[in-house]
């Protein structure tokens, strides 16, 4: 990977289903159609809202444990929840029924997204790793242990859905999501996490990674390589 000298920007290069933060707001479809909220009663409950026609499409309300962070599929046909209690689930956004849970994280996940095909999902968390999914069938893909040990606070996938970038503990690893194999390693900030960036996503080109702060605010930005398989 070739990284370049970090700049801050003010452009946060927010991909399609990004927002910044807004209460309540989780996420929203690659096409709008779909959108996320926490149920403003109940932190273990997840709606699937129409924003057009601002109409609730359904209430996810089978979680066991607060929901931690919960993402919708690029067709906004799925969600995909992480829960404190350590499950990671997928959810039929249409009738709020589960469909299949992802075990094999040891401890809470912090996040949880769908590639851009829609066809593999990646997690991480405070077990300190990233872990790749079948959203079908459940299988477990491929594990990444994250540098700096302890935890993962984001992880997301490149534009072509074949890398994904994950970070915690002031680590960003980049990693073959069908292989778990590292391609790079870099150290952003302090291995306490203090004053870490806990957001980092590819900008949408897959040229440029983005870190943001705490406050969903963009920080700094550097350039990168990644080979074409």
């Amino acid at each position: 990977m070739v990284l370049g000298a970090f700049a801050a920007h003010a452009d946060p290069y927010l991909q399609a289903g990004d927002a910044p933060f807004v209460e309540f707001f989780l996420n929203r479809s690659a096409d709008g159609s779909r959108e996320l909220k926490r149920s403003q009663t109940n932190n273990y409950n997840v709606e699937v809202w129409d924003p057009r026609a601002k109409k609730l499409i359904s209430s996810i309300t089978g979680m066991s444990g607060v929901v931690n962070v919960a993402n919708i599929s690029p067709d906004g046909r799925k969600v995909v929840t992480a829960e404190r209690n350590g499950i990671v689930g997928v959810w039929d956004a249409a009738t709020g029924k589960q469909l299949i849970l992802l075990e094999g994280h040891e401890d809470q996940p912090h996040d949880a997204r769908f590639s851009p095909d829609g066809k593999m999902i990646v997690s991480g968390g405070r077990d300190g790793t990233a872990r790749t999914w079948n959203p079908e069938t459940g299988a477990q893909i491929a594990v990444h242990k994250q540098h700096g040990g302890n935890y993962v606070d984001t992880v997301s996938f490149s534009p072509d859905g074949k890398w994904i970038l994950s970070a915690g503990n002031g680590w960003l690893d980049v990693w073959n999501a069908a292989s778990g194999k590292e391609f790079s390693a870099t150290q952003v900030g302090p291995e306490d996490g203090g004053g870490f960036s806990i957001e980092a996503r590819f900008t949408p080109d897959g040229k440029t990674i983005i870190l943001m702060d705490d406050e969903g605010k963009p920080g700094k930005t550097f350039p990168i390589e990644l080979p074409a398989e």
